[in-house]
């Protein structure tokens, strides 16, 4: 159960990403980091963290993750975690692996999406899909685990 409330953090924190179209050709893996235009990357990952912090994410997450327990072991299982989170980190490989990973239009287009209205909502209602989903996803989850380890 713990593994699946990490999963689920996992998942929630890459929701508004995942959210985007897919590309037409598959995207390489990283960009150099010596690329050219890697400082004009690493501004709009860092405007993007900027509109679209890593810290109300996590703890949305938690918040989610956390409903895998028994109600009185959420808020130690929620307090344990902030304090194995490095938050200033987490920001800072973030930024680095978006500057890495995604592309200058891409990132613009992230930025321009994520600093509308409309993008501004969808990341905001995103901890509340990932609630309604998360019930869903843990019993097939389960159902899942009982047919691998039955053989059925």
């Amino acid at each position: 159960m713990k593994k699946l409330a990490l999963v689920l953090l996992l998942s929630c924190l890459t929701l508004p990403v995942a959210a985007q179209e897919k590309p037409a050709e598959p995207a390489l893996a990283e960009t150099p980091a010596g690329s050219p235009d890697m400082d004009q990357r690493v501004a709009l990952a860092e405007k993007m963290h900027d509109i679209w912090p890593v810290r109300p994410k996590v703890e949305e997450a938690l918040d989610v993750a956390a409903q895998s327990f028994p109600e009185e072991e959420r808020a130690a299982f929620k307090a344990g975690m902030r304090k194995a989170i490095k938050y200033d980190q987490l920001e800072e490989e973030s930024i680095a692996a978006m500057a890495k990973i995604f592309t200058v239009p891409e990132l613009q287009k992230m930025v321009d999406f994520y600093g509308s209205p409309e993008g501004r909502a969808v990341s905001a209602k995103t901890g509340d899909y990932a609630e309604m989903l998360q019930p869903v996803m843990t019993k097939m989850l389960d159902q899942a685990l009982i047919q691998v380890r039955t053989g059925r």
